[in-house]
Formats: structure tokens, C-alpha cells, sequence
């Protein structure tokens, strides 16, 4: 028989099936397997949020193993499950008839291209530009994966890290360049926002649809939580900075910490990439026998980093279109330009991983669900906001830190809100109707705000 109590390794015969209990040293080795199931489903959720902008219809995701002993020392890619096509052609064929709605929504880049060439009323620019730049994400998401799947694990995961949030960051360039500093800030705001309220809590909603109760790692929501605690710090003290000391000598202030905070807040988001795919990358590494079957890639490496160039390029010009026409488009909607930046722009890059967190939900995969809509939320906070400051000083455009009180508020309850209700490893339906309505609730106070400039929430001192 077994010793129950304190028993040594050597003494437990195989065929024993004694649990281990708690206390001794025994125990030390399971307790480090959470933060390695953490950690692993934090690295699948940033590699589902590129690997979903081309597989938004198909079930299942495309994983890449790599090889140990490969070229250089690092990972080569194979195809576990289904290999991918023999050639290019067969390949586009693929993308195309995987997601033929997506495909035929690129017919709006020319007419969006063309829109803004004749010069037609600004909301028809907008809307064709709008339309176009939603599958110009899906192709650059797309070619991202299978260049990516060619690199290697580390080279593979930091190009995902780059062109992760690139729409995003476009849109934000264009804003600076035309000047549009109140719609770049909504913009970032309302990324967050989306991320947390709208898709967090849809994908609470339908996976409570489902299951009565859905649970996810606590420690893995903690950490998102961190992240986003930092982010609303880094934000709101530059805010109150500014409230507080409103004096002319203190803008010029108010630029400088905001440019300097955002170098350090690059070099933390830069030091966590090296944390991840470097010093710790064990800890991101998932056990491989709970991978699903895998396809291979569509195209070739060098034919998918064309078409990343490409469509990287076309998707500058249609947000410079778009952000030119937003003036004129608020003064013929009637709308303010934070409901623009704070309700619609975000729909443009997050439509994918909208859907992501979604439907892994509804499969009981929240884990991933949330490392999906918490992990945009961080990545806007830690990585496109400072880049925009910096896009900002490299153009001389005062974009600041300083989002104004109202901004600031509704960020700080939103986080406020998403962290208690994620504090408990569990969710419901009821939890997702509860971010929901808050997101529905900031709508409406944007949808009505008007478009002058004395109702501009944005300038609210």
C-alpha cells in the first residue's frame, strides 16, 4: 500500500493513484502550473487576434509548431494538421472563398480612392473610406499570419506584436497629421472602451447563453487589470496636471511630461515583449497536446509580406481620407467629433477581434476571450497611445496625455467596473448585460453631446 502522509517520490509504487495533498515540498512543483496556463493563454490570445482577421468564418485556428534544432538555432515552422496550398494562386483562392464578404468589401478601396480624388460631399468619402479600411485590417491580419508562420516563434510573435494594433495606429497618424487631435485621443479612448465594455461584455453575454457559469484564470485577470491600472495612472495624472495648474506656462509643461512619460511607457511595453519572448518565453509556452488540429499557411512568405506592404500602404491613404472628411461629416451628420472617434472609428481595426472574443466564448474558451479583449485594451494603452504622443512631437503637433475630466472619468470607472466584476475568476450573463449597458450608456451621452464647439465634452476644463 501507499503511504498517504508525506510520502517520498521513490516510495509510490506507478501503480499508485493516491492523490497528492497539500504541504511539503511536494507541492511547490503544481503550484507554478497555473502561471504557466496563464501565461500560455495569454500568448494564444495575442496570436488568435491575428490569426482571426482571416479566419472569421472558419472554426477552429491555425497554430504553427515550431522545430526544435532548427536554422540558427531558433524554430522553423511546420504544419502539424492539414498542409497549406501548392501554390499562390491556390492560396488566394483559399483567402477569398474563406471569407467572401470580406473580399468583396475591397471593391470600397478605389471607390474610396476615387471619392476622395472627385471631391464628393465628406460623409460619402467617410463612409466608402470607412468600409474600405474594414477588410484593408482583415488582409494586413491576414498576411501578418503567414509571414509570421515562416519566422520562427520569437521573430513570428514580435512581428504580431507590431502590426497587432497597425490600423490603429494609422488612423492615429492621419489624425496627427491633419491636425485632428481631439478625434486621435477618442480614437485611443475608444478603443479601450470597446474593448472592455462592448466585447468583454458581449462575450460574457453569449457565452452565459450557453453555459450558466464560465471560468477563467483569476491570476491571468489580475494582471490585465495591472496593466490597465497603469494605464489609466499614466493617463490621469497628466489630466489632473493640467486641470489643476491651468496656466499658459504649464501647457508647455504639460507637453514635455507627456512626451518623456511615453518614452518610459514604450521602453516598459518593449521590456514586457523581451519578458515574453525572451528571458521567460517558457512561461508563454503552452503544452502542445492541447493544440488543435492545424493548417497551413496561403501564401508563400515572400508573396504574403507584398501583400502586408501593400495593403499597410493603401490603408494609409484611406485613413488620411477618412480623417480629412471627419469635419465635414460632423457638420452634416450633426454628430460631435468624440462620437466619431470614440463610438465608430474603433469598429474599423477591432472588428476582428470583436468577433475572436466572441466566439471563443461561446466554446467555453474564456481565457482566451479575455486575454483577447483585455489584451487589446492594455496594448492600446501601453503601446499606441505613446507611439501617438511621439508621432506627435516628430510632426510638432501638441499631442498630450492630458485627456480632459470627462474623458478621464468615464476611462477610470470603465476599468473601475471591468476590474471588480473579472475579480472573482467567474462570469454570466448578467455580468456581460452589465458592461453593455455601461458602453450603451456612454454612447448615448456622446450621440447627444452635439456637434459645437461649446458642447464639446473634449474641452471640458
Amino acid at each position: 500500500h501507499c503511504r498517504r502522509f508525506r510520502p517520498r517520490p521513490s516510495a509510490i509504487a506507478p501503480h499508485c493513484g493516491a492523490p497528492r495533498r497539500g504541504g511539503g515540498g511536494e507541492a511547490a512543483q503544481p503550484r507554478r502550473r497555473p502561471r504557466r496556463e496563464v501565461m500560455a493563454a495569454m500568448t494564444k490570445a495575442q496570436a488568435q487576434i491575428r490569426r482571426s482577421n482571416s479566419q472569421l468564418g472558419r472554426e477552429g485556428g491555425r497554430d504553427y509548431a515550431p522545430v526544435p534544432g532548427g536554422p540558427g538555432g531558433d524554430c522553423d515552422v511546420v504544419n502539424k494538421g492539414h498542409g497549406g496550398p501548392s501554390n499562390d494562386c491556390e492560396g488566394c483562392l483559399n483567402i477569398v472563398r474563406g471569407q467572401p464578404i470580406l473580399a468583396s468589401m475591397l471593391v470600397f478601396v478605389p471607390i474610396g480612392i476615387a471619392a476622395h480624388v472627385t471631391e464628393m460631399a465628406p460623409p460619402l468619402v467617410f463612409g466608402f473610406n470607412f468600409l474600405a479600411i474594414i477588410p484593408l485590417a482583415w488582409l494586413i491580419g491576414k498576411s501578418t499570419e503567414d509571414v509570421a508562420a515562416s519566422l520562427g516563434q520569437t521573430l513570428g510573435g514580435l512581428l504580431n506584436a507590431t502590426f497587432g494594433n497597425i490600423v490603429e495606429m494609422l488612423l492615429c497618424i492621419a489624425g496627427i497629421r491633419n491636425n485632428e487631435v481631439v478625434v486621435v485621443q477618442c480614437t485611443l479612448l475608444g478603443s479601450i472602451l470597446s474593448n472592455l465594455l462592448l466585447v468583454l461584455g458581449t462575450a460574457f453575454l453569449v457565452g452565459g447563453y450557453f453555459y450558466p457559469t464560465q471560468k477563467y484564470s483569476q491570476e491571468g485577470a489580475a494582471t490585465q487589470c495591472s496593466l490597465l491600472a497603469m494605464t489609466v495612472f499614466a493617463v490621469g495624472l497628466p489630466t489632473l496636471y493640467a486641470n489643476i495648474l491651468d496656466q499658459e506656462e504649464e501647457r508647455e509643461n504639460m507637453v514635455e511630461i507627456s512626451r518623456w512619460s511615453s518614452v518610459f511607457l514604450l521602453f516598459t511595453y518593449i521590456s514586457y515583449l523581451y519578458f515574453q519572448l525572451g528571458t521567460h518565453r517558457a512561461l508563454f509556452e503552452g503544452d502542445d497536446a492541447d493544440d488543435e488540429e492545424e493548417e497551413g499557411p496561403d501564401l508563400s512568405p515572400g508573396t504574403a509580406a507584398i501583400v502586408l506592404a501593400i495593403a499597410t500602404v493603401v490603408t494609409s491613404f484611406s485613413t488620411d481620407f477618412l480623417l480629412h472628411a471627419i469635419k465635414g461629416t460632423v457638420s452634416s451628420w450633426d454628430v460631435s467629433q468624440e462620437f466619431i472617434g470614440i463610438i465608430l472609428l474603433p469598429i474599423i481595426g477591432n472588428a476582428a477581434e470583436h468577433y475572436t472574443a466572441i466566439t471563443v466564448a461561446a466554446r467555453d474558451k474564456m481565457d482566451l476571450s479575455l486575454g483577447v479583449a483585455a489584451g487589446s485594451s492594455c496594448q492600446m494603452g501601453l503601446l499606441v497611445t505613446p507611439f501617438t504622443v511621439i508621432v506627435g512631437w516628430v510632426y510638432g503637433i501638441e499631442m498630450t496625455l492630458n485627456f480632459h475630466s470627462f474623458q478621464l472619468a468615464v476611462l477610470l470607472l470603465a476599468v473601475f467596473l471591468t476590474t471588480n466584476i473579472l475579480s472573482n475568476g467567474e462570469s454570466n450573463w448578467l455580468e456581460g448585460l452589465m458592461l453593455l449597458v455601461t458602453y450603451l450608456i456612454v454612447s448615448l451621452i456622446y450621440f447627444f453631446e452635439g456637434s459645437g464647439d461649446d458642447a464639446s465634452l473634449a474641452t471640458l476644463a
